[in-house]
């Protein structure tokens, strides 16, 4: 281990952020994320979804990216743990912990034991995919030690200098934590309790307020499509949501703000 002056590591930018931006399906989570995060951006998606429709509308020129799809777990480690895909990239986006969760690393954690049960376990195995994998606790802590891996591998990330940015969809009294009303949906409750701790901000997203104002035209500018179609995001944590800020705290405020990557990591790092 090597000890630095605190001024060293911050003057040669050694640190990025790392964010989990939340919120109901179709509340533009996605879009506004790679609308306003620093490019180039390395896209990995968990959910197997079209891109074009979502690039086509935040028509954000000359956008450098590159996009990878998720396979199965380890190779989603492999990549993140391999930092030359990253070289140049100045923002990750991993899009989402909800999908990858709930449907994808569940399944792997079941199919990878499914061969070393009797016929009968096998049976119940193959019931309990047919109603949206339901497992047992030893499956629960798999797949929150998993989780973990892959959140050091994140972090990781932003020891090079790399914006991360997480997606999750959300979920009314989540298991993890029933004080809450509204949080992330992630399954099991043994990595819900540790997750927020990993992240600098996190991000409660809901749908913009209009009035009267008129829907701007798709090949408005990008900053017009943004001001109209931005998520409102807060970031004070309470009873009601999950939320959370990390860094210096903005004159506008914390609640209810248009989502904005940059101007958000700018702001807490003193730098707007």
């Amino acid at each position: 281990m090597q000890l630095q002056n605190y001024k060293t590591i911050i003057e040669s930018e050694l640190q990025g952020n790392l964010m989990l931006a939340w919120g109901p399906p179709g509340v533009g989570k996605s879009a506004t994320i790679l609308q306003t995060a620093e490019d180039p951006i390395v896209y990995i998606t968990a959910e197997k979804r079209k891109i074009g429709t979502t690039v086509a509308a935040i028509n954000r020129q000359d956008m450098k990216m590159k996009v990878g799809v998720y396979e199965t777990f380890d190779d989603c480690i492999e990549t993140f743990n391999n930092y030359d895909l990253f070289s140049g990239c100045k923002t990750t986006v991993l899009d989402s912990l909800t999908h990858l969760m709930v449907s994808q690393l569940s399944y792997e954690i079941m199919q990878e034991n499914f061969d070393s049960h009797s016929e009968k376990e096998k049976q119940e195995i193959i019931k309990q995919l047919t109603v949206q994998v339901k497992m047992s606790k030893e499956g629960f802590g798999a797949l929150a030690d998993n989780m973990v891996r892959l959140m050091n591998a994140l972090q990781n990330l932003t020891m090079r200098g790399i914006d991360v940015i997480c997606t999750a969809r959300s979920e009314e009294r989540p298991k993890y934590n029933r004080e809450l009303g509204i949080g992330p949906a992630l399954a099991g409750q043994k990595f819900g309790n540790v997750m927020p701790g990993y992240f600098d901000f996190i991000a409660y997203l809901e749908a913009p307020e209009h009035t009267d104002e008129p829907i701007p035209s798709p090949d408005s500018p990008m900053e017009v499509l943004w001001k109209y179609h931005a998520p409102l995001a807060s970031f004070d944590n309470n009873d009601g949501y999950l939320a959370k800020w990390t860094g210096v705290y903005p004159a506008k405020g914390i609640v209810r703000r248009k989502f904005n990557v940059r101007k958000v990591f700018a702001e807490a790092n003193g730098l707007a």
